[in-house]
């Protein structure tokens, strides 16, 4: 399908001669905000919809910027807070990786609050609206769960006039809501009185407490409403003001084109005499069109849809003086943003601890980074929110948005009308007009991270003190003892820096001051990371209390297994202490196998890849650098030049491999001039590789120098170094599925996982667009739903779900 690339795209009808130069700078303004500041939003695959104490919160993130996948955010924070408290419970800070990123939660065995608070974000988000950011409410449910109390509060109901504003004399659409105390919806059917208590007009909710009616206010006239929800309840209403003198921005149509109607009061004022309407689209102007009202009050236009992407198109009327006077959302769906993967069943047998083989297939050749999970059916995802709706919709709009994902079930015209009531009663002023027309641009109180930092300051000197030209030495040791060399140059404050880091867990960093041993001992240096510092509280947010209803199957699901968890785990600690005391016999590892245990992790560890093992191997001994030796060794594998004062070429599947030296990204130039005889282990990764930095498309060369017993003269930090910690990314943890095609003590205990597979990261492309996978039934489910969600390198999204019975 289609996508489409918003600067040139943009559809510009002037119904005069020319345009003001206020005017320009307004619509220019739209394009810089959106060329330099454009905002990004999140979406989070979550395993499943409810979870148990002890257990896993496994979750995907995805970003997008406009339409597309975001190429701005490197660092991603992800945390657990309690609601009722703000309190932070936990807090992951992950690297993006193809716009995306992927963690975990583990909940404490005596967790005992019935809600948590998901919400993740970016750096560059906490720039702007952080009523914007993305939280979820996830249930906790116990073996003796109550459920979460809500607060007894009557229900509330809110009017929205079409465009903004009553305005007397003037008919126009009035939009309402009728929400209870944690925003869910309830019908709802009243009047409209006037003050001497005659009825002028009357109105019933069509879709989840919202509706609509068409109001003609009077001049001067005051009102009030009365209504009644399901339950015959009777309540009353404020209803909105009337405006004296204003301007009305009607719009209707949901196909290939919008229609609007503009009005003005008879006795407006010069200012409304010509107007300007001005549509824009993420955050790119798409319309523009002045209009002269000094002959009629009245006028309408069109809007072309079609050549737009799918999204929220915000359109706004502002007078001669380009003071805005009216505002209007629409929804455009072009039904350009999807495409389906075939989840194929290739092997089911949903009896106890049965084999399951299923394969997902991309319908195109586009890169496509998927995540998928397989959970008991009832307590899996319900489908009320998804990829679509939460990028397309709920990330776009303030306020909560019931059961989002219903408006993109279906293209019939009574979903699209009902979708038009959540744009009439929920906008986000994006902009704010003032600061537009006077040139401002947003104030950056958080710049673009590149990764982790190596990054401090010297305290406890004065400038003067610090000599020119002073470098810090710094060697970053791993936890499993891989060193890397950083020489920092110190500036005239004594500040240093060195970013586009990617390092997990805790490291340990040596330093001392290259040629000036003194400042060792007269300065404290202080490091960090260079990411975004934890809240210990936060803000409150009235969102959090919406409670998540959940099916009354999937609570008595969740309390049989929050028992059996409490039940099972002595058992469980009893076997792995047994097993830590018995001597199993099993089949030897490789040497390459033992490599691989001892020098990778993370995304390192395993994988599809060539492995070199070069303290034994004899022509690495004769190699002059890891280039040569790899020419002619890994099939596709293209190296020119190796050995040459140029350096070598590299090429993989048309792609260059991205290098790691300790699984630290470096360039060729680094890896030729690493010693053979220092390196103890190569992995050459087929493309691609999600461990490289833009998905590794061209696959990755990852070398490890000696260390531990593969030294030959082993020993510690050079004498004289000071030693310090540091922070990196959350360490990373490998979803458990057990293999019970083998023997293990551990699989005599009852098996009661709900979620029984879960991928992250099912990367595709034109040379690879099916992957498969196998896991294995737990002994109490019969029924599984796998969900696969995820997007293309075009900004495409999918979800498709998939019934196992």
């Amino acid at each position: 399908m289609k996508r489409f690339t918003l600067p040139f795209l943009s559809i510009v009808f002037l119904m005069a001669a020319s345009i003001s130069a206020h005017a320009q700078k307004v619509d220019s303004m739209i394009n810089v905000y959106g060329e330099q500041f454009p905002q990004e939003k999140v979406h989070v695959h979550f395993d499943k919809a409810v979870y148990n104490p002890g257990e896993t919160i496994w979750f995907k993130a995805y970003i997008q910027a406009g339409f597309m996948p975001s190429q701005i955010s490197k660092n991603f924070y992800a945390e657990l807070i309690d609601p009722s408290t703000g309190r932070m419970l936990q807090r992951k800070v992950m690297p993006v990786f193809e716009s995306s990123t992927a963690g975990h939660f583990d909940l404490p065995v005596n967790l005992n609050i019935p809600e948590v608070v998901f919400r993740a974000y970016t750096n560059w988000m906490m720039n702007f609206d952080t009523t914007m950011l993305y939280t979820k409410t996830l249930r906790i449910v116990t073996k003796n769960d109550a459920g979460a109390a809500v607060q007894a509060a009557p229900p509330t109901l809110k009017f929205f006039p079409e465009g903004g504003d009553l305005i007397a004399g003037l008919a126009t659409s009035v939009a309402f809501k009728a929400t209870d105390s944690r925003g869910f919806p309830v019908k709802a059917k009243g009047i409209v009185r006037d003050a001497k208590g005659a009825t002028v007009a009357s109105f019933s909710s069509a879709h989840d407490g919202m509706g609509k009616f068409e109001f003609e206010p009077a001049a001067g006239a005051t009102y009030n409403a009365e209504w009644k929800d399901e339950k015959g309840t009777a309540y009353k209403a404020e209803f909105p003001a009337v405006k004296s003198s204003g301007a009305v921005l009607q719009i209707a149509g949901t196909g290939p084109r919008r229609s609007f109607i503009v009005k003005r009061s008879m006795d407006a004022g010069p200012e409304m005499k010509k107007v300007y309407i001005v549509g824009h689209i993420y955050q790119q102007v798409v319309y523009k069109a002045t209009i002269d009202l000094s002959g009629n009050f009245m006028t309408s236009g069109l809007i072309p849809t079609d050549n737009l992407p799918s999204g929220i198109l915000q359109v706004t009327l502002f007078d001669a003086n380009w003071k805005a006077l009216a505002e209007r959302i629409t929804f455009v769906n072009n039904n350009d943003y999807l495409f389906l993967p075939d989840i194929v069943d290739l092997g089911k047998n949903l009896s106890k601890r049965g084999k399951n083989i299923i394969s997902i297939e991309v319908p195109d050749t586009l890169r496509s980074n998927l995540s998928i999970s397989v959970t008991d059916l009832a307590v899996s995802d319900d489908g009320k929110e998804d990829i679509f709706s939460r990028f397309l919709l709920s990330d776009e709009l303030k306020g909560f948005v019931y059961q989002p994902a219903y408006y993109f079930s279906s293209t019939a015209d009574s979903v699209q009308q009902h979708l038009d009531l959540v744009m009439l009663t929920n906008g986000w002023r994006r902009f704010k007009w003032e600061d537009l027309a006077q040139g401002k641009l947003p104030q950056i109180k958080y710049p673009l991270e590149n990764y982790l930092a190596l990054k401090g300051e010297l305290t406890g000197l004065q400038p003067s003190q610090i000599p020119q030209g002073t470098l810090l030495n710094v060697f970053m040791e791993t936890k499993d003892s891989s060193r890397q060399l950083f020489l920092l140059p110190v500036d005239n404050k004594g500040k240093f820096k060195e970013e586009g880091l990617v390092f997990f867990d805790t490291v340990k960093l040596y330093y001392s001051f290259n040629k000036n041993e003194k400042l060792t001992t007269s300065a404290v240096v202080n490091f960090n990371n260079g990411s975004l510092r934890s809240p210990s509280l936060v803000t409150f947010n009235p969102g959090w209390r919406i409670y998540n209803p959940i099916d009354s199957n999937a609570i008595r699901r969740s309390q049989f297994i929050a028992a059996e968890a409490d039940r099972l785990r002595p058992e469980i600690a009893k076997r792995v202490r047994t097993l830590e005391t018995v001597t199993v016999t099993a089949k030897q590892k490789s040497k390459t196998q033992l490599l691989d245990q001892k020098y990778a992790s993370g995304l390192f560890s395993g994988g599809d890849a060539y492995s070199f093992d070069m303290m034994d191997d004899p022509f690495a001994m004769g190699a002059r650098d890891i280039f040569t030796f790899l020419q002619g060794r890994v099939p596709g594998l293209m190296i020119n030049g190796a050995g040459g004062p140029d350096g070598p070429t590299l090429q993989w599947r048309g792609q260059k491999p991205t290098l790691f030296l300790n699984e630290m990204q470096i360039d060729a130039s680094a890896i030729a001039n690493t010693p053979v005889a220092d390196v103890a282990y190569v992995k050459v990764f087929r493309p691609p590789f999600f461990g490289a930095f833009g998905g590794g498309a061209g696959g990755a060369i990852a070398v490890y120098t000696k260390k531990g017993g593969d030294m030959r003269n082993t020993s510690n930090v050079p004498g004289g170094m000071e030693k310090n910690r540091m922070v990196g990314y959350s360490a990373a943890k490998e979803f458990y599925s057990p293999d019970y095609s083998k023997e293990n003590a551990l699989y005599d205990v009852l098996d009661v996982r709900t979620t029984l597979y879960w991928a992250p990261y099912l990367l595709t492309d034109k040379n690879s667009r099916k992957a498969t996978i196998t896991f294995y039934n737990n002994d109490i489910s019969k029924k599984l739903k796998v969900i696969v969600e995820g997007m293309n390198e075009a900004g495409m999204m999918t979800r498709v779900e998939k019934v196992l019975e």
